[in-house]
């Protein structure tokens, strides 16, 4: 190779990098999870405090981007679950989730540790994006399929009633009734 190609080729690599979303916005490039999870509702509103304690203790040196404090809520389903031998049976929880950028490493140990937990009815742990919930973004819907029509509303037709005599009507009832 060239000197410069060897020069062109560094260009190219610093500008790919600088312009990297995450670093040019001054972002970390830390994975970002999100944990859902659902409370059993035998615990105290106290208790809940201190489950969301724990769960936050699990999340070590994570940073902590958001999270909803868990509601108590009622369940689509009846949830069950097995406790040392005796069936559990649920249809309300607490609901919360917590957004936290760490290493993808330290996954795995935290999902033990709240599967541990016999506070958790159930949990989901996903890989998502760094962006602020408190101010979604909403679905915007567009077709071009009707751009440029006018949109009108549909006409009924108008039944004319006709007039019937009463032997007509003798006759239908008659007719029905025989």
């Amino acid at each position: 190779m060239t000197e410069k190609s060897h020069s062109a080729q560094a260009e190219l690599s610093q500008a790919s990098e600088s312009k990297s979303p995450a670093k040019a916005k001054g972002e970390s490039t830390t994975p970002v999870f999100e944990v859902g999870f659902h409370l059993v509702p035998t615990i105290s509103e106290d208790g809940v405090v201190a489950v969301v304690e724990k769960i936050h203790g699990l999340l070590n040196d994570a940073e902590v981007i958001s999270e909803q404090f868990p509601v108590r809520m009622t369940l689509a389903y009846q949830v069950e679950r097995s406790v040392q031998g005796k069936r559990e049976k649920y249809t309300e929880s607490y609901f919360g989730f917590i957004k936290f950028a760490t290493e993808r490493d330290a996954i795995p140990a935290f999902q033990a540790a709240l599967r541990a937990m016999p506070e958790v009815l159930r949990y989901l742990v996903i890989n998502t994006e760094r962006e602020d919930v408190s101010n979604p973004r909403r679905a915007v819907f567009a077709s071009t399929r009707l751009e440029g029509e006018v949109i009108h509303k549909p006409q009924t037709e108008v039944q004319v009633k006709a007039e019937v005599s009463e032997e007509e009507l003798d006759k239908s009832i008659d007719a029905l009734v025989n």
